[in-house]
């Protein structure tokens, strides 16, 4: 063979030699690429992975601690399908190359798609209502159609704009979204869209209340709970300058239809982002307590809103009302009053009634009386103190007329304990401005109950409360003052007594201290009985007659037992009229002679009505 044709095979042998190894370095190349990007996607994949990057620690860490932590980041973040999965994959692999070239942002941004959200919650869409706390919710009516023109997204509602929670709902958009632009308790803003009335006792300190009422009385939440407040839920110009500062974009500021479109439905931006926070039911304070009402009471500093809150006082400590701490504004119990102007709001024991129930126009008038009587009565004994002390006034007698004025002008009504307190302390000091003169004390011209009970934080005033009772005269101040009775000697609480029970045992509760001796002063109960005249064997019997004309006692002809009975004693009858005894002898009866009746409740001579 020639050298030519040497050198030609030669060519051609190591030129194969040559290929192979090329393609077999390719071959190689290719399945460690392969296998580099297969490790790559799959540990990119991991939750730790994504945590290992510190602008990702504060969502990982939120995620580790939420009901989703037993779901890889990838299920949510990467929508089901290849395609969409393949996307992902290219994008988790784009950011570990930016974060190592530092090339990435600082604001990581993300969209969870509904669908990968439905892979799980399918059946949201068909449960109906659920809690949400207190409140109930129905997902279907917020993803199935339009609310007031906008496509929601599982993400409009659930976001991660709460500091440490993970895709948490945000109550404060739920709040923008109901009542921007909605008049209070109207539209998407009615309390009852999500608040059902709830069918329980509410307690507030001393103020207790049934929230059945609402419904049975036909009441409004506005009544009693506050508007929401802050701000209208506006967006601030400058907010849009933060992502945006292409002047094309920036003139589309007044398309609503497009800007929500665009950042609610076709991409998610929390709301929160670029609408101002609407508060939705905060603590009582005094300028939602007043509201409208400062168009007579001084702008909202007035007498009648400083004892409601329980404030201003001279040497007593504050005592807020209630009322005022349940957040109850002036307008819950002043009502506009028809025929006068809309301004003119007037407050009365139906203001009471229309909350608590009918057994509160009671209170009410207790109230009220009490009050005003304990304030007339320190009233002259202020107007005797100062023209006493007319030459040599002191502090101690400002504050003394200060406090008295303060419930006076206020009306105590507003805050009866408060305003009892300040009525105390008006005394004190009225008399240390006396013994600082030489002067004698006054007494105290009402007298404080001895007792202590919780009863009294609602039946303030009760020891002047008198009436009847099963048919007998009744008053609470001999019970109150003299026998120091609690309350809770006659009456079980609310909760414990059975409906329409007042006194513990009904009427012959009371036997077990009025009838405990024989003696007993009968007439203190039945002052009524010489009124009635019972029909007996001789006619008419007239009890006024035997007891102050013949001299008799309740005792000389009835027998208290110990049972709470009272029998009729035949033999003092036959002491004066020896027919009886002989028609006793004969086995007669007449009407009066053959009854036994129960003390109080006899259908003759005892009963005092």
């Amino acid at each position: 063979m020639s050298a030519e044709g040497l050198l030609a095979r030669a060519r051609r042998l190591f030129g194969s030699l040559s290929f192979r190894a090329l393609a077999l370095a390719g071959g190689l190349s290719l399945g460690l690429a392969l296998i580099a990007t297969g490790t790559a996607m799959e540990v990119s994949s991991r939750p730790a992975f994504c945590g290992s990057c510190h602008i990702m620690k504060p969502y990982y860490e939120s995620w580790k601690g939420s009901s989703h932590k037993n779901i890889a980041c990838v299920d949510c973040h990467i929508p089901p399908g290849v395609t969409a999965e393949l996307r992902k994959k290219y994008e988790a692999l784009s950011m570990v190359a930016r974060y190592f070239t530092g090339t990435y942002s600082t604001n990581p941004w993300t969209e969870i798609d509904d669908a990968s959200c439905l892979q799980c919650h399918q059946r949201r869409l068909l449960s109906g209502r659920e809690l949400f706390g207190t409140i109930l919710f129905d997902h279907s009516a917020h993803l199935a159609g339009m609310r007031r023109g906008k496509k929601l997204r599982c993400t409009s509602c659930h976001s991660q704009i709460v500091q440490g929670s993970h895709i948490a709902v945000t109550p404060s958009t739920c709040i923008l979204c109901h009542f921007k632009g909605q008049a209070s308790d109207t539209g998407t803003a009615r309390c009852t869209l999500c608040h059902q009335v709830p069918d329980k006792v509410f307690a507030k300190g001393t103020l207790r209340f049934n929230h059945a009422d609402v419904s049975r009385f036909g009441m409004e939440c506005t009544w009693c709970h506050a508007r929401p407040q802050g701000s209208d839920g506006a967006v601030p110009r400058e907010r849009c300058v933060t992502c945006h500062n292409e002047p094309s974009r920036l003139a589309k500021y007044d398309d609503t239809e497009l800007l929500h479109r665009m950042h609610v439905t076709e991409h998610k931006v929390d709301c929160m982002h670029c609408h101002l926070e609407i508060q939705h039911v905060g603590k009582p304070s005094l300028e939602r307590a007043v509201t409208s009402c400062d168009t007579c009471h001084d702008s909202g500093h007035s007498a009648q809103l400083d004892l409601y809150s329980g404030l201003g006082g001279k040497g007593v400590d504050p005592m807020p009302s209630p009322m005022f701490q349940a957040g109850v504004r002036c307008e819950g119990c002043h009502f506009a009053i028809p025929g006068h102007a809309s301004e003119v709001r007037g407050a009365s024991d139906i203001s009471c009634m229309s909350c608590h129930g009918a057994s509160y126009r009671t209170i009410y008038l207790s109230w009220k009386e009490g009050t005003e009587r304990r304030t007339r009565a320190l009233e002259r004994q202020m107007n005797e103190t100062e023209r006493a002390l007319a030459a040599s006034p002191s502090r101690s007698l400002a504050d003394a007329r200060y406090n008295l004025s303060l419930v006076s002008r206020g009306h105590g009504i507003h805050n009866v304990g408060y305003a009892y307190a300040l009525l105390r302390r008006s005394h004190e000091d009225m008399n240390a401005a006396r013994a600082a003169r030489g002067l004698s004390s006054l007494p105290l011209p009402w007298t404080e109950i001895p007792v202590e009970s919780p009863c009294l934080s609602c039946h303030q005033g009760i020891e002047a409360q008198r009436g009847e009772f099963s048919g007998r005269a009744f008053s609470h101040a001999p019970h109150l003052l003299k026998a120091k009775l609690g309350c809770e000697s006659c009456h079980r609480t609310h909760q414990e007594r059975a409906p329409k029970e007042l006194v513990r045992f009904g009427p012959s509760g009371c036997d077990s201290c009025h009838h405990r001796e024989t003696r007993a002063d009968c007439l203190s109960c039945h002052s009524g009985v010489r009124g009635r005249k019972v029909t007996s064997f001789r006619g008419q019997f007239d009890h006024a007659f035997h007891l102050d004309e013949a001299g008799q006692t309740c005792a000389d002809c009835h027998e208290l037992t110990t049972d709470g009975t009272a029998h009729l004693k035949k033999e003092t009858c036959a002491a004066c009229h020896e027919e009886t005894s002989a028609a006793g002898e004969a086995g007669e009866q007449s009407e009066l002679g053959g009854e036994v009746w129960q003390v109080g409740r006899a259908p003759g001579h005892l009963d005092p009505s």
